[in-house]
């Protein structure tokens, strides 16, 4: 079968054709439909998260159903259409239990297309516990970004800091998750500030109806000295953190969902003496992963999602690496 793989020490992927996969007594095999793509994978690929091991590559998968094996569930549907949740738990271990699977501590887990074979293929074979099942009317291309540029924002949003109505949420970075950041800020009510440096990042959350579109040049002008109750740093550098924390009322929260830098400065007096609570976020969880996709069949959370061919993905990386992908890419095969 087709697959595009990492390979330690290489800036591109390896498209190969490797053996469909064997399933384990707890796995099902999916028929990929639709598979994102991610800055992530350029993170990988530029060596920044370096992995020791070779694997296909893509976090975020949706396919059909086509196999399971005998430890399967019985209510899983040969046919049915399922998203992978990316972060791969175990299901046992106590965050597992808690209801944080996101969070897993297995020492054998890896994450799917993160250390573990992912999406960037023609099939996947994965956990049954790690399938969710896609309503009726969300394409594969929708469910596939859902699993990870929907997920991340939903989790820190919703659960994190707990956005409720009539709290002001400034959203910093407006790319794949920063635009479904503020649909998902507005469907919780909040009055929504989006802010970036591109204009036509700033008229996309303008349509999406942000209430206030504001280029980051501009920002410390036109928002400092409002209460903002919570800011939403998509972008995670020094620049987008340090304006967090200037304009985050006291008391407020700065989600730190963004990986542009490895570090970034925290003003520890400022941050003690305003009480300001840095919240960091990973990804989220299977249950919420079951929440969202309900939303967006509601129509609740429309994501953007542009689509081009899998067999093409690394042009398509490199597509994302020089900013021509608009909002979030998924790719499907040719025959999907």
């Amino acid at each position: 079968m087709f697959a595009a793989r990492y390979e330690p020490g290489r800036k591109s992927l390896i498209v190969q054709d490797i053996p469909t996969p064997e399933l384990r007594p707890h796995e099902v095999l999916l028929k990929i439909q639709a598979a994102g793509i991610c800055h992530s994978d350029l993170h990988v690929l530029d060596g920044e998260v370096p992995f020791p091991n070779s694997f296909t590559m893509g976090h975020e998968g949706c396919g059909q159903l086509v196999e399971k094996a005998s430890e399967a569930p019985a209510d899983l549907k040969i046919g049915g259409t399922y998203a992978v949740h990316g972060p791969n738990p175990c299901g046992n271990c106590v965050y597992c239990r808690t209801g944080h699977d996101n969070l897993c501590n297995d020492p054998g887990r890896s994450w799917i297309g993160l250390g573990e074979d992912g999406a960037y293929a023609d099939y996947l074979k994965v956990a049954a516990r790690n399938v969710v099942e896609v309503p009726a009317g969300v394409s594969p291309a929708v469910a596939a970004v859902a699993t990870d540029a929907v997920l991340t924002p939903y989790h820190a949003m919703k659960t994190l800091a707990n956005i409720r109505m009539e709290q002001t949420v400034l959203v910093l970075g407006l790319g794949g998750l920063g635009s479904n950041g503020v649909q998902i800020a507005l469907a919780l009510g909040a009055y929504v500030i989006a802010s970036d440096i591109r204009d036509s990042s700033l008229e996309l959350a303008r349509t999406l109806g942000a209430h206030e579109v504001v280029h980051a040049q501009e920002l410390d002008g036109k928002v400092k000295g409002k209460k903002i109750d919570v800011v939403a740093d998509f972008v995670g550098r020094e620049s987008t953190f340090t304006q967090a924390q200037m304009l985050v009322r006291p008391g407020g929260i700065i989600l730190l969902i963004g990986l542009g830098a490895s570090n970034v400065p925290l003003a520890t007096v400022a941050a003690a003496g305003s009480e300001i609570r840095v919240q960091g976020s990973f990804w989220g969880t299977s249950v919420e992963l079951g929440e969202l996709l309900r939303h967006i069949a509601d129509g609740k959370i429309r994501p953007e999602v542009e689509t081009g061919n899998l067999e093409d993905v690394s042009n398509w990386l490199e597509e994302l690496r020089s900013g021509k992908v608009r909002s979030r890419m998924a790719l499907v095969p040719k025959v999907a």
